[in-house]
């Protein structure tokens, strides 16, 4: 089966799971492309900036900012698939021998008609930060699939990590389901729990479960192309949506003795 990865560019965040996955599954699943979005998609990058000096304060910030300056320079160097670090997922993709691109909005023209061209079996979303519309989502005749780190339908929406840490949840949520044409509703594929680790940050379960998540996308993927992958619908009724946290929120946050970094 020929599956295509849509997502976004985020070295620290995303990149563990394409880490995982490739370094594990690169020679069991032939993968035809991944095509990386603009972090956060259309989000302002002053707004972005704001948002996170929210939830990780001043000094967390600047961490972050060193941390994606690091991986921007280092992103320019050769790598090979037997390095121990990967500072991009263009760096990853290349040292492994798989097409990359940089899209813009994956719901224009451009790219659903390329997308026909390359006929994926299976499409996968990891983070992909654009709400995919039908004529995408129907391209691809085994569907598109998306990783969510939450049990869903209880924690749609953005930031579901933080959501379940600051609701106190001991266990963190992983949810593969078919991709609809509304957010976080298709028919889940797989649901499974990660424990957090008592003080654990924000910041390092997010990686440790990204890196969790790629497994679970591999038991996915092997169960569609055996087609004993078993689909079942969620009730929606009890669901709740989530978005990314505003001042106060994070500022509880940090009260109730959680840690975002």
């Amino acid at each position: 089966m020929r599956i295509e990865f849509l997502t976004q560019e985020d070295s620290l965040y995303v990149l563990p799971f394409f880490e995982e996955f490739l370094r594990h599954y690169a020679t069991e699943f032939e993968i035809t492309r991944i095509s990386c979005c603009r972090a956060m998609g259309k989000r302002s990058r002053l707004q972005l900036l704001q948002e996170l000096k929210w939830l990780y304060g001043v000094t967390g910030l600047g961490k972050l900012l060193l941390q994606a300056a690091k991986a921007k320079v280092f992103s320019l160097l050769p790598r090979n698939r037997s390095s121990q670090n990967f500072y991009s997922i263009a760096q990853l993709a290349h040292a492994y021998g798989i097409p990359y691109e940089h899209v813009e909005n994956p719901n224009k023209q451009e790219f659903t008609d390329a997308l026909q061209q390359r006929s994926p079996d299976l499409l996968i979303s990891v983070a992909c930060p654009y709400i995919l519309k039908e004529k995408l989502l129907g391209i691809p005749p085994r569907g598109c699939i998306n990783i969510h780190h939450a049990p869903l339908p209880r924690y749609k929406g953005m930031m579901p990590t933080f959501w379940q840490l600051y609701h106190g949840e001991q266990q963190l949520g992983v949810t593969i389901h078919y991709m609809a044409a509304k957010v976080d509703e298709g028919d889940a594929l797989l649901q499974e729990s990660l424990p957090v680790t008592p003080g654990e940050s924000l910041h390092d379960l997010i990686r440790r479960s990204k890196r969790h998540g790629a497994h679970c996308m591999a038991k996915v993927v092997r169960s569609l192309q055996a087609n004993s992958a078993v689909a079942t619908q969620m009730d929606h009724a009890q669901g709740s949506y989530f978005t990314f946290p505003r001042r106060e929120e994070a500022r509880e946050f940090r009260r109730r003795g959680l840690r975002a970094i």
